[in-house]
């Protein structure tokens, strides 16, 4: 009977580590060492890489190229991701600008969704799989901003220049850092000329996504602050994203 009640109170010690363990990574997306962890939970650094590799066994972690650990993002459910383009509709009535939804699956960025009416300005070939221009698209760096330092890893080695004011991976580091302090993203011409966009990042049980806007410049320099406001508004609190 001891033995039993021994087995069942390592069992239940594991599982609160675990727990614990997992807490740490959501509060830290850019990901963790086993170091971190470890001190984290005050046991051995066996300990902590038994449970980390636990969790990546498990589906609820993955090990990251630098060697650090970071929480897998679980897809949105069906009904998530509706409430979403209700959201991105709901966008484009109240701000007469197209909107976006897009969404993070598996490694790559999906634009899921478009509401337009027409003359509303048009970024050019924004459809379908968006990730490797993610770095000059505000709806692309919000989600990035999500996702710490293993968003980088999904952009090609060398970025794709769309305009002359299009982002190097020095400068989008340094931006993703303000996005996800700030929770707006913004592109000022960098994918396409006479284009401005805005975006809010956007977290559904740990889905990285994001709601965007794209803007002419007349309108942006006219109206950019009240449409960041206006979005900002819409968008509910409890699925903004904030560091």
């Amino acid at each position: 009977m001891m033995e039993k009640l021994t087995s069942k109170g390592r069992t239940l010690s594991t599982a609160r580590e675990v727990l614990r363990v997992l807490r740490f990574l959501q509060e830290r997306p850019e990901g963790v060492s086993p170091k971190e962890v470890a001190f984290w939970i005050g046991k051995s650094l066996h300990t902590a890489y038994y449970l980390l590799n636990t969790l990546c066994q498990e589906g609820f972690a993955l090990k990251q190229k630098d060697g650090r650990y970071a929480l897998f993002s679980q897809p949105a459910s069906p009904e998530e991701v509706e409430d979403l383009r209700e959201l991105a509709k709901t966008l484009n009535r109240k701000t007469r600008c197209r909107s976006y939804l897009v969404i993070l699956e598996g490694q790559e960025i999906y634009v899921d969704q478009i509401f337009s009416h027409q003359g509303q300005p048009k970024p050019r070939g924004l459809s379908g799989c968006i990730t490797s221009a993610a770095h000059a698209l505000a709806v692309g760096k919000a989600v990035l901003s999500l996702l710490g330092e293993r968003g980088l890893d999904l952009l090609p080695e060398e970025l794709p220049v769309f305009t002359s004011r299009t982002l190097d991976r020095g400068s989008l580091v340094a931006q993703l850092l303000t996005i996800r302090e700030d929770g707006l993203a913004m592109d000022l011409e960098e994918y396409q000329e006479g284009l401005y966009c805005l975006a809010v990042p956007v977290r559904v049980r740990g889905a990285p996504a994001a709601l965007g806007l794209a803007v002419s410049r007349g309108r942006f320099f006219a109206e950019g602050n009240k449409l960041a406001t206006l979005l900002r508004g819409l968008v509910p609190r409890e699925v903004q994203w904030y560091g």
